[in-house]
């Protein structure tokens, strides 16, 4: 089972790996055919020519960019839903399986000291839904002292409030926004034409 770290780390690679294929962008541009005909070709002046290929490098860079800025965004969206998941089954398992709606009233209205007895009790009987009771009615009241209690003695009950915890961690900017701020911008017809030669050689040789 997936934990929230794991599910993290996996989307957070998934999406490196999109940000870093866009600096391999600009060698595939250079490999771009361009259909035109010698005939074609022998008629256009140098300078035309080299205007209508890297006009078709900018266009192919700018969808490709757009195409892995969607495939960002759509990982982003299954990460929030895989967190979700994962919340849900921690909170499952950390309830009760068996308690009654009498049981949730009563402990809704018992004071800490009562729940810190009352859990210890339960473990000490075997009674692990009476424990995951109080347990997470400290947890939902916000009772320091029993949330932490529990903690302290069940290192399960810890590795799975850590996760809730982790998993309450904002994730940072809007998927879109992020990509924009991370990933380089793609270099316009312009920008081709003005470069370097080095550079023009990089993003589409003119042969």
């Amino acid at each position: 089972m997936p934990t929230i770290n794991s599910i993290k780390v996996h989307y957070g690679e998934a999406q490196a790996s999109l940000l870093n294929q866009l600096f391999d962008l600009p060698g595939r541009a250079q490999q771009l055919d361009i259909s035109l005909s010698a005939t074609t070709q022998e008629k256009m002046a140098r300078k035309e020519l080299t205007a209508v290929k890297a006009a078709e490098a900018a266009i192919f860079l700018e969808g490709e960019r757009a195409r892995l800025k969607t495939e960002y965004i759509a990982l982003d969206l299954e990460l929030r839903a895989a967190l979700e998941i994962r919340i849900e089954e921690i909170e499952q398992e950390l309830s009760p399986k068996n308690a009654s709606f009498r049981d949730y009233a009563a402990a809704a209205e018992a004071s800490p000291e009562a729940l810190l007895v009352a859990m210890d009790l339960a473990l000490a009987s075997g009674d692990e839904d009476a424990a995951l009771l109080a347990f997470a009615a400290g947890m939902q009241r916000d009772l320091e002292a029993v949330t932490s209690h529990g903690l302290t003695i069940r290192d399960d009950w810890a590795g799975l409030y850590s996760e809730l915890s982790e998993a309450a961690a904002d994730l940072g900017l809007d998927p879109g926004d992020r990509w924009e701020t991370l990933a380089p911008p793609t270099p316009s017809k312009f920008d081709i034409l003005n470069a370097p030669q080095s550079d023009i050689n990089f993003y589409g040789t003119i042969r």
